[in-house]
């Protein structure tokens, strides 16, 4: 009895973190002081309309290629799917208004380029978080 008591608490303690695994979460370098953002400032950056940090450095913004992670984020977050997503971002450029976000393959390219940039910010899977980079938190607003 005892045993099967400590595998549910191991099981519980340990949940929280499974639930995080193929979740898209928000990375910036692990100099930029940005801890949190809003929903709303989060899809400001990513459709191009928050374009500056606070300190007044300009934000690179990179969005992955295509994949589940993409697809999750681009509807979570963004409120739109990965093609009106890609719609958006051409009709922009096409209008002169915005310069599209850079592309990553997947989380490992997405994890490179953040973790070298110190102005960028883009989103992988949770598992692939590591020292070079940091997790940012979505407030989500009710």
């Amino acid at each position: 009895m005892e045993i099967l008591r400590g595998i549910s608490i191991l099981f519980l303690l340990t949940l929280p973190i499974l639930s995080l695994a193929g979740e898209p979460t928000l990375v910036v370098h692990k100099s930029n002081p940005v801890t949190s953002l809003n929903l709303t400032e989060a899809r400001n950056i990513f459709l191009g309309k928050k374009v500056f940090w606070n300190n007044g450095d300009s934000i690179e913004v990179f969005l992955q290629d295509k994949g589940e992670i993409h697809k999750t984020f681009a509807l979570k977050t963004l409120g739109k799917s990965p093609r009106q997503l890609t719609m958006y971002w051409k009709r922009v450029l096409f209008s002169g208004e915005g310069i599209p976000p850079r592309k990553a393959a997947n989380d490992h390219e997405m994890l490179e380029l953040v973790a070298g940039n110190a102005k960028a910010i883009g989103y992988i899977d949770h598992e692939f978080i590591d020292n070079r980079i940091k997790a940012v938190a979505i407030i989500r607003e009710e």
